[in-house]
């Protein structure tokens, strides 16, 4: 059977048979995944028509549908068991530490943004007042400034 006739065959077995294996195998599993198990099918069905003679298409593709969602059940499964609660977790494996802070979530709306930027910047990231005011086009007595105001409003604004 050349390619052009594989691919005619396909077609109308696709288009005949398609629904009814997506419908049997929607009985036995959810939408998406009988819709992957329909695709599988014709994949697995595609290579194998080339190397045998199908006497009957319908019971075969049902077959093949089958197979593979027994295939799926079993990959499920073994994902499952691979998925532990917490409370099975050795304390060590969970870790001690917190995770990390960031800045501009955590003190998002109590200074401007600008000013959240600057101090991020200066405290977190290490930048000196010289790189900061290059980075916002100002100057380093200006940044100086503004970092001063912005910790002072904080430290009162979190002190409340």
């Amino acid at each position: 059977m050349d390619s052009q006739e594989r691919a005619a065959l396909m077609e109308q077995w696709y288009r005949q048979y398609a629904p009814l294996l997506f419908h049997y195998a929607c009985q036995l599993t959810d939408r998406p995944s009988a819709e992957e198990a329909v695709q599988e099918t014709f994949l697995i069905a595609w290579e194998a028509v080339q190397h045998q003679d199908i006497q009957h298409p319908k019971t075969w593709l049902r077959k093949i549908t089958e197979n593979v969602l027994r295939n799926q059940l079993r990959r499920q499964s073994r994902q499952a068991g691979l998925l532990v609660s917490a409370e099975e977790l050795p304390e060590a494996a969970l870790g001690t530490g917190g995770d990390p802070v960031d800045v501009e979530v955590e003190y998002d709306g109590l200074v401007s943004r600008r000013d959240l930027y600057l101090l991020k910047r200066l405290a977190v990231d290490g930048c000196t007042y010289a790189e900061a005011a290059e980075e916002l086009h100002t100057t380093a007595e200006a940044c100086r400034k503004r970092a001063a105001r912005a910790k002072q409003l904080l430290r009162k604004l979190l002190a409340d």
